[in-house]
């Protein structure tokens, strides 16, 4: 048997072997910085001539280009150099969205995940559904725009939203189906009635991927954020809602119908209630400082910073109901980690603090807890990771294997 027909572990079938042996190429670049025709043999596994061959393939779809071979430790070569190649991460670009509740926003990334734009409108909580997927749709345009790339060179893109999906059916808020339906999950003003993966896709004229924003967050902290170095995660929300995620082993677990995680559709939680005295407060001291809507998180915390007892009191009890739910994740899957994020994140040792006391309190064993680095970009960045992984899965496919 030929060292190549034993890489591709198929016999008899030489155009099957060649896609294999083409995708393992592809990959082996997309996981390296850069890599020589050598390098590539030993990766791929086949001789040189069938190397040089998948090279020159690639190297005419564009996927692939040479490169500068990196610098020694001396910065000087040593000798001639092997040539080096790399993989073309302007290639392709993938653009995630986040729909929420006071805010559209929009990023665009190469297939390396390197950000070149982002954009955010600020929108009315009680804007109707169709006029908040149109502001999307035209931020998301704005943002290609703005990182000077046409519609065409766009081959991915997916959004987060907010509220519960049904995985195996699209867009959907479990109350209208027999799972769940006596649970209160929070969905966008009229998302329910709306297919909002078809409303996107016909607006920006390409195929969009829609999943919940609080496990986007959650993809993007192990992503770029606080959680890179760990596998297993639960991710807390805290924002204008709490909400929650988990990952298993870097993935997202969405569950039977997509709504692993959604712990705070339980009544006994408290969270609902704990959220609403938070917005109360912050509404009051925003009223007090002739400010709009949308920033009562920012109008608690800061007040709270301030020692006001009742700032303070109100965030503590957020925090504390926050760690409940915390608590029933982590005794179900046992983590890593905890990572705390939303926009509340930001209040620093003064929602963490209160957090990690009340979780040590109710968990078996000492869990780390980690605050968010990603800021309000997370939901954004998370869809970009989904519209990447799916790019990638396109691309790596091997028909017929």
């Amino acid at each position: 048997m030929s060292q190549d027909t034993k890489a591709g572990g198929r016999l008899g079938d030489s155009s099957l072997l060649r896609r294999l042996n083409l995708s393992a190429a592809l990959s082996a670049f997309v996981n390296a910085p850069s890599l020589t025709l050598r390098e590539l043999r030993v990766v791929v596994g086949v001789s040189r001539p069938t190397a040089e061959d998948l090279l020159a393939e690639l190297l005419t779809e564009g996927r692939v280009e040479e490169t500068a071979p990196p610098r020694t430790a001396t910065g000087r070569s040593a000798g001639r150099p092997a040539r080096h190649f790399r993989f073309r991460a302007e290639s392709g670009y993938v653009s995630g969205i986040d729909i929420g509740a006071h805010k559209a926003m929009a990023v665009v990334t190469d297939l390396r995940g390197n950000t070149l734009a982002s954009r955010r409108v600020e929108l009315d909580p009680d804007l109707p559904a169709t006029e908040r997927l149109q502001a999307a749709i035209d931020t998301t345009k704005a943002c290609w725009a703005d990182a000077e790339l046409e519609p065409t060179a766009i081959t991915g893109i997916a959004c987060g939203i907010t509220g519960t999906l049904r995985a195996a059916e699209g867009v959907s808020d479990v109350r209208v189906g027999p799972v769940g339906s006596g649970l209160a999950p929070y969905s966008l003003p009229g998302f329910t009635e709306v297919d909002v993966a078809k409303a996107l896709s016909d607006g920006l004229g390409k195929p969009v991927a829609v999943a919940n924003d609080v496990k986007l967050a959650a993809l993007a902290e192990h992503w770029k954020g606080a959680a890179q170095e760990h596998r297993d995660i639960v991710y807390m929300f805290a924002g204008h809602r709490a909400g929650a995620g988990v990952l298993i082993d870097g993935q997202v677990h969405q569950g039977r119908h997509g709504a692993a995680g959604e712990i705070g559709a339980l009544p006994m939680l408290g969270w609902e209630a704990a959220v609403d005295r938070l917005h109360a407060r912050g509404a009051a001291l925003a009223a007090e400082a002739g400010a709009p809507a949308g920033r009562e998180g920012e109008f608690v915390i800061a007040s709270a910073a301030l020692q006001d007892p009742e700032s303070l009191g109100v965030l503590i009890e957020f925090a504390e109901v926050l760690a409940r739910g915390a608590a029933v994740l982590a005794l179900a899957v046992d983590p890593e980690v905890v990572v705390l994020g939303g926009g509340m994140s930001r209040g620093g040792a003064i929602i963490a603090e209160p957090f990690r006391r009340e979780l040590a309190k109710l968990t078996l064993v000492p869990l780390e807890v980690v605050t968010s680095t990603m800021g309000a970009d997370s939901v954004a960045l998370g869809a970009a990771r989904l519209a990447l992984d799916s790019v990638f899965a396109e691309l790596l496919a091997v028909p017929g294997s």
